[in-house]
């Protein structure tokens, strides 16, 4: 044996498979269908019609004639051959379809089934239609009537039984490699969902697994599989089905894209999308089903290339993320365009034409993935910055241990007062956090009862800001607080005054030293200052007005009495500031020492 020439064989064989036509003897046979308006013609009227009634047509070409509520006749007149031969109709989703096989004018055969009869009333166990040929001596014709309320395909054939055996290995294994990518990629991201908790990933699990059901219930595996008794489903499946996966992929479009924050006009016409396809998902269970399917197959022509012209929008629009939207978008409007140029006659019906829109979706969720993990890596981008200086500043001290021990000690100090810097300041707006506030809060507390001076502290919360989270995104928040603190930072001159994010939208301002009056006019400067300067989005949008209310609290420390007092005074007037109407300066005013401090309100909210 030519062992070269034994190995090359099988890759051989695959690439004839792909590229050979439907049907390597479909010439041998002859084709012509008629239509049956009323769908009343039996099977000896349909004998008895002359020839000119017939329309021939090529196999190689799927018979497509569109939606109608009558039924069609197709004549396969099939000549003798020793082969075993089939008759496969290559569509799962016609309501009824029925084979006369005659021959020398006699009814030999007769088959009833189609997917609104149960599975077990088709004479070969597949998710086809397939029909063995009752001859190989003698010539046989075979009359076959479709009927069906959807799409009417009819993508006929005959085959010899070997190769339909040898090109159904490969449909059935590529169906197995796809079914698997799909539960991989759905599963990986579920996971990856528990952990990070963001919606984004629940949406693109679910379309991943509703574009699944779409395609197995296109290629006749689910009835097959799931419910071969039950072939009521089919009717208020495959509408509702497509319904959903168009639901699920827009909602992963807004979610993915951002497109409430970057494109309103967009996060607008999905919404539009959403609710059109609840409307198709309600018409498929309760409307007709014709109907329903005309509808949703019009739909879902519009939708697809509508989401790439969005995604390829918002990418010229700077978002990095969008760029993997159009690229995993594009694979799946390529293999709709190869399916629809091969219906049309303009290319041959192949594996890879037949297959082309699920290898588009199955490329689809795999980049979708990588988008994803890329997502994650941005997310995590400057973490991990931090994290890579770190280490290279310890791992270069490592390596001049020897020869310059005193450089990495100073390194190392630096290093040590840069984490010690970050570990008292707030992230976001770069002034000093809470645990900083609590620290020298304590500190000047004790100067204070020590020298008999005041002590002011000031509590700043920023007015609707929950409003402004809910309307216009966390992000234009934190651009928010940013602001607020900026302008506060601009306001508070003295070395000894400490400003500090007390948590959320709350500010604090110790001020050591300072009586009343003084606070209260700090606390006038900051409020005004506020008020008349707008805050202006990264993003380019509107600019958002301010207001913050302050509390203002001013006490000389005696024994026995703990900066709690303090904070729970300027805590009291800012409640009265926001009870009051807001955007104003409220002091607690009471006696300048507070040895016994009021318990706080219950139920006190800012």
């Amino acid at each position: 044996m030519n062992l070269p020439a034994y190995r090359f064989s099988p890759w051989l064989l695959l690439v004839m498979v792909l590229l050979a036509p439907a049907c390597l003897k479909a010439e041998t046979a002859k084709f012509a269908w008629l239509e049956d308006v009323g769908a009343a013609l039996s099977i000896d009227e349909v004998k008895a019609l002359p020839e000119r009634r017939w329309q021939v047509f090529d196999p190689a070409n799927v018979l497509n004639l569109g939606f109608s509520d009558g039924s069609f006749w197709l004549k396969v007149s099939v000549p003798p051959d020793p082969e075993n031969r089939l008759l496969e109709i290559s569509y799962p989703l016609l309501d009824e379809v029925s084979v006369f096989w005659v021959r020398q004018g006699d009814v030999v055969q007769a088959h009833r089934t189609g997917d609104r009869r149960a599975f077990s009333s088709r004479p070969v166990p597949h998710r086809h239609f397939v029909f063995l040929v009752p001859s190989n001596a003698e010539a046989v014709t075979a009359y076959v009537r479709v009927k069906t309320q959807g799409s009417v395909q009819i993508p006929v054939r005959i085959v010899p039984s070997e190769q339909f055996l040898a090109e159904e290995q490969l449909s059935y294994g590529w169906q197995a490699v796809f079914l698997g990518i799909m539960v991989a990629m759905a599963l990986y991201n579920f996971f990856v969902f528990l952990i990070v908790r963001h919606p984004t990933y629940l949406w693109y699990v679910l379309t991943v697994l509703a574009a699944a059901m779409v395609w197995l219930n296109f290629n006749g595996l689910l009835f097959q599989w799931l419910w071969p008794d039950m072939p009521i489903l089919n009717r208020y499946f495959t509408a509702p089905i497509i319904s959903l996966n168009i639901v699920f992929a827009s909602m992963f479009t807004m979610s993915f894209l951002s497109l409430r924050r970057v494109s309103p006009l967009a996060f607008r016409l999905f919404q539009g999308v959403i609710a059109l396809a609840v409307f198709t998902f309600l018409l498929g269970l309760f409307g007709s089903y014709q109907t329903s399917t005309i509808v949703v197959s019009a739909f879902g022509v519009i939708v697809t290339p509508l989401a790439w012209f969005v995604g390829l929008w918002v990418w010229r629009q700077g978002q990095i993320l969008a760029g993997f939207y159009v690229l995993a978008w594009t694979p799946l409007l390529l293999g709709h365009l190869v399916l629809a140029v091969s219906k049309l006659g303009y290319l041959p019906s192949t594996f890879v034409t037949d297959f082309a829109p699920q290898f588009g979706v199955a490329l689809e969720v795999i980049l979708l993935s990588f988008a994803l993990a890329y997502r994650i890596n941005l997310e995590r981008q400057r973490r991990q910055a931090a994290q890579e200086h770190a280490l290279a500043v310890q791992l270069h001290a490592t390596q001049t241990l020897e020869t310059r021990v005193q450089e990495r000690t100073e390194e190392l100090e630096r290093a040590n007062e840069q984490l010690k810097a970050i570990s008292v300041t707030d992230g976001l707006t770069q002034v000093a956090n809470r645990r900083r506030f609590d620290e020298r809060l304590v500190v000047e507390w004790n100067r204070a009862c020590r020298q008999n001076h005041p002590l002011s502290l000031l509590m700043l919360d920023i007015d609707h800001f929950k409003q402004v989270n809910d309307q216009l995104g966390h992000l234009v928040g934190d651009d928010c607080l940013v602001s607020v603190a900026r302008l506060c930072a601009s306001e508070i001159q003295r070395s000894g005054d400490l400003l500090a994010r007390y948590g959320g939208e709350e500010f604090s301002v110790l001020l050591p030293a300072t009586p009343r009056q003084g606070a209260r006019s700090v606390a006038e400067r900051l409020r005004t200052i506020i008020a008349e300067n707008p805050v202006y989005p990264g993003d380019g949008s509107s600019p958002v007005k301010l207001t913050v209310s302050i509390g203002v609290a001013t006490m000389t420390p005696a024994n026995g009495t703990g900066p709690e007092a303090l904070i729970r005074r300027a805590d009291e007037a800012l409640y009265q500031a926001k009870e009051s109407g807001r955007n104003r300066v409220v002091e607690w005013l009471s006696s300048s020492v507070c040895s016994d401090p009021a318990p706080e309100k219950p139920g006190q909210s800012r």
